[in-house]
């Protein structure tokens, strides 16, 4: 009899504990929450971004339109982005939209057709680029969900939420966003450093720096060391032999520079002297540097930083020959590349669960695409999992290779150099903003600049940065693996 009880007592227990855990589950479903899509399309897409109208049109067109490499020529759905679409925009009367349930499947057919493609805003990979709506992205920092057409409501069985508004969006929450700007060369001398004593250190960035200082972690890679005296004459101009004055820091501080590279050609330009002067100022003005240090063992050590949660590792060395990087066991400068300990070092960060980015002090290469040894040198980082891997050195724009796991960039151009008039190339640039979200990253939005003298740039027009954009993804390789 007692041995029933305690059966019947068991069941009992176990009755309730499913019960429990089934009405948790329920309302767990239930709780009210958001969930935002995002409208992408390959990475090498000149176009930015679309009029909602445009979407809507295209949506409830009966006739397929004319496949065109800057416009809609068919979009995919997986299968969680069905329900926000129609809830926003019906049933589609176009043939050029198709399903694929399998987010990663559907990335890779959206690679190979060159269609767009609507996804979860968390499930983005660096091969897509995120298109803006009514000129709203959701890359953006403090960007507005309101009026964003592709976004679901859940867990309204549980009644009515008149302000779905406040409701929290579920995987896309700023606490979890890290955007990191990466620039190209920034030499304060000759020209640019003229303008800087005439009309203040901050001249150069008078039309960007609030899209620099808008930036979680802004990098910056400063060639040149700062002297005590700083007084540079036709002889030193000659041999490329530079320095930078004091003062000229204000310009890095005036952007809100977070670190600085310093595997340079020009670090060692006015001797140990200098190259300690140097660091002791970044010290002082709480900028972190890598690539460059007091000693060999510093210059080696990657700069760890972490923000809202996602854990970058920093590493950076100077791919040209031994003589531009005097770093030694006695001596500060910049750092040679020694490929197989960085890949090493890769691995082990990689291992503990940082975001290794990979910046080079590599050949300057004038042209779009890189040379073999620029090309192999990447591709060993990028295999021993570099997250991001960007030449520092290079004068103008160059091309991208981008996969699943990896985004290279082979060069960005100047940021603050006085080359505008060197080449038609060496006026242009871009900055990379690349987007981290939870650990993982996302995506990379494009700024492009253009020079107006040896110092100032200000950001292109649609049509300079339409032709750029051409140029450079005209050389450029997306990976639909």
């Amino acid at each position: 009899m007692k041995k029933s009880l305690k059966i019947v007592f068991w069941i009992a227990a176990l009755s309730l504990i499913l019960f429990i855990q089934s009405f948790s589950c329920a309302y767990a479903e239930n709780t009210p929450s958001r969930t935002l899509y995002v409208l992408a399309a390959r990475f090498d897409t000149v176009l930015d971004g679309i009029p909602l109208e445009t979407l809507v049109d295209f949506w409830q067109s009966e006739k397929p339109s004319t496949p065109d490499s800057n416009f809609i020529s068919g979009i995919i759905l997986t299968g969680s982005s069905k329900r926000p679409v129609f809830e926003s925009l019906g049933q589609p009367a176009n043939r050029q939209i198709s399903y694929v349930n399998d987010t990663e499947q559907a990335i890779h057919q959206a690679i190979i057709d060159r269609s767009w493609i609507i996804l979860p805003f968390d499930q983005l990979d660096p091969r897509l680029k995120v298109l803006a709506i009514d000129g709203k992205n959701p890359l953006d920092k403090g960007f507005e969900a309101s009026g964003w057409p592709l976004i679901t409501q859940n867990g309204s069985e549980l009644g009515d939420f008149p302000n779905w508004e406040a409701v929290p969006i579920q995987n896309r929450d700023e606490s979890k966003m890290t955007t990191l700007m990466l620039t190209g060369v920034t030499a304060m001398v000759r020209g640019t450093a003229s303008y800087m004593d005439a009309l203040g250190p901050e001249y150069p960035a008078t039309n960007i720096f609030p899209e620099l200082r808008n930036a979680d972690i802004l990098h910056i890679n400063n060639e040149v060391p700062f002297a005590p005296v700083c007084q540079q004459t036709e002889e030193d101009y000659a041999v490329l032999r530079f320095c930078s004055k004091k003062r000229a820091l204000d310009l890095l501080t005036f952007i809100g520079t977070d670190i600085v590279e310093l595997d340079g050609d020009h670090f060692q330009d006015y001797g140990d002297e200098a190259m300690y002067y140097t660091l002791d100022l970044y010290k002082e003005a709480g900028i972190p540097y890598y690539g460059g240090g007091i000693n060999i063992e510093e210059a080696a050590q990657p700069l760890l930083i972490t923000h809202n949660g996602n854990q970058f590792a920093f590493i950076g060395c100077n791919a040209k020959e031994i003589g531009y990087s005097s770093a030694s066991a006695t001596r500060p400068g910049a750092i040679h590349c020694d490929f197989p300990k960085i890949v090493e070092q890769i691995k082990t960060l990689k291992s503990q669960g940082y975001l290794p980015v990979i910046t080079l002090q590599h050949i300057e290469y004038y042209n779009l695409y890189p040379n073999q040894q620029i090309y192999d040198d990447f591709q060993v980082l990028a295999d021993a999992g570099a997250v991001i891997v960007s030449g520092s050195q290079s004068h103008i724009p160059m091309a991208f290779d981008i996969s699943k796991d990896s985004f290279l960039h082979y060069g960005l151009g100047n940021l603050f150099f006085d080359q505008a008039f060197f080449l038609p190339e060496t006026s242009e640039a871009t900055i990379d903003r690349h987007v981290f979200y939870d650990g993982k990253h996302l995506s990379t939005q494009l700024l492009t600049i253009k020079f107006t003298n040896l110092a100032l740039n200000r950001f292109m027009t649609p049509e300079e940065r339409g032709q750029l954009l051409e140029r450079i993804f005209s050389e450029s390789g997306i990976d639909g693996q």
